[in-house]
């Protein structure tokens, strides 16, 4: 069932009923057979083979979870320990054939603290909270989906894995292959950002620079895993980046029910209000919803936030359509400082939109202007240092605030998904911000307190 149906009219969860199964050795779903369903056809597909787009219509799939089995199994989480904060802890909603093991680095990946970030509250009353898969192995919260498909490659015997990157996906894949032994190749656009590629080939990925744009690098790496045999990461693409992106919400929850609720057998985690994601492609904010998704239907959560996606002006394919109500997405010719978030041709825009539409959130759009103002306030303010692409998320929160969409004694979380140190170098610090003096007390001692520091 694609998860186009999964809501019905009044926003509920729809009865569900998945084929019987069993977990394997590793404590997670037996994954040698598949079944994948098209978000847009319904098709199902049954099959141990590699299996990307739908033969029918070229749309994403889906990997359906058999959350009756699940439940059957009387799924938990393993307990956070010290040594164990992984996200592999959700054991069988993630269909992969062999998770890492315990001491694998691939097993680091996820656990990232959920803070509480009074000093963001505005005087409406919500509380906003930040969930920072900025502190994530390579930076990013796209080490998530890079693990999921690195630890699909080594199950398969597959030695190498391509992807197309404007920087983050194809650090996060550079990285995680290092650390499962395997060899990335990262295609990217000539003008992907310096730290980036040195990341890339510090991890000792393949990297290859085209003379084009995002997506040009995207239909290369597919027509290259087609036509090479090469094993393909692409986001929107490969029907596994979904299922890493989803484990952020998953430890949401569990860390809000923690922090404000305190754990309690048999309950529902605590589920937020609003949550705002920063939007490229798409594929990042349908994982936050199909978390939110697989945890109501093992009945761990009782409902879905509303879902807030957040794009930059100059790459708002996905805004511009759903704000128009424009059931096409077009393609743009994408410009914007946030890199990590620029698409010409969003690869998951439709079941983007549905994340949003079926949460009842909302669609925004931010300049640069006010993307480079975000990033500095919020290191300023929280002792955060987001990416430009990351930082997105704060200008969205700030627009919920100034319009008062969000309540009173709402739960918000922003998702910052990289850090401030990918992105370094990439605007010019302004030179008011900083003072030049002589190395002597007195122009030190007037200096600050000319700020009226001391």
């Amino acid at each position: 069932m694609p998860l186009s149906n999964l809501m019905d009219s009044g926003g509920q969860l729809c009865q569900l009923k998945y084929r019987l199964g069993a977990e394997n050795e590793f404590g997670v779903i037996d994954a040698a057979m598949r079944t994948y369903v098209c978000f847009k056809c319904g098709r199902k597909i049954a099959t141990e083979n590699i299996q990307y787009l739908c033969p029918e219509d070229g749309s994403v799939l889906e990997i359906e979870l058999d959350y009756v089995g699940i439940v059957r199994n009387g799924w938990e989480p393993e307990v956070i320990t010290p040594g164990n904060m992984s996200m592999w802890r959700f054991g069988g909603l993630i269909p992969v054939r062999k998770p890492p093991s315990a001491n694998d680095i691939l097993n680091s990946v996820g656990g990232t603290p959920l803070t509480y970030a009074r000093q963001l509250n505005s005087n409406i009353g919500e509380r906003v909270w930040i969930k920072n898969d900025s502190l994530l192995p390579t930076g990013s919260l796209k080490d998530r989906a890079s693990a999921v498909v690195v630890s699909e490659a080594i199950a398969r015997s597959i030695g190498a894995v391509i992807t197309a990157s404007t920087g983050n996906a194809g650090v996060a894949l550079a990285g995680m292959a290092a650390a499962g032994g395997l060899k990335a190749i990262v295609v990217a656009p000539r003008d992907a950002p310096v730290a980036k590629i040195e990341q890339i080939v510090g991890y000792g990925a393949e990297l290859v620079l085209v003379d084009g744009s995002y997506s040009d690098a995207y239909d290369l790496t597919v027509k290259a895993s087609t036509e090479m045999g090469l094993y393909c990461r692409n986001t929107g693409y490969n029907p596994l980046t979904i299922e890493g992106k989803k484990t952020v919400s998953y430890e949401i929850c569990e860390q809000l029910s923690s922090m404000v609720e305190g754990r309690k057998t048999g309950a529902y985690w605590k589920v937020p209000d609003v949550v705002i994601v920063p939007v490229g492609d798409g594929n990042m904010i349908s994982g936050v919803y199909k978390g939110f998704v697989d945890l109501m239907s093992i009945g761990v959560a009782s409902r879905i936030p509303k879902i807030v996606g957040v794009q930059a002006e100059g790459s708002a394919a996905i805004a511009h359509a759903y704000m128009s109500e424009n059931p096409v997405i077009d393609e743009v010719n994408s410009f914007t400082i946030a890199d990590s978030i620029s698409a010409d041709r969003p690869s998951d825009g439709y079941r983007a939109m549905h994340a949003v539409k079926s949460s009842r959130g909302q669609y925004l759009t931010a300049s640069d202007d006010e993307i480079v103002v975000a990033a500095n306030e919020l290191a300023s303010k929280t002792g955060i240092f987001a990416e430009l692409s990351a930082s997105i998320a704060y200008v969205g929160l700030k627009k919920l605030q100034d319009t008062e969409w969000v309540n009173a004694s709402d739960d918000v979380i922003m998702l910052i998904t990289g850090h401030g140190l990918k992105t370094v170098g990439t605007i010019k610090t302004p030179t008011e911000r900083y003072t030049n003096i002589k190395p002597n007390m007195k122009a030190l001692s007037d200096t600050l307190r000319g700020k009226d520091i001391i």
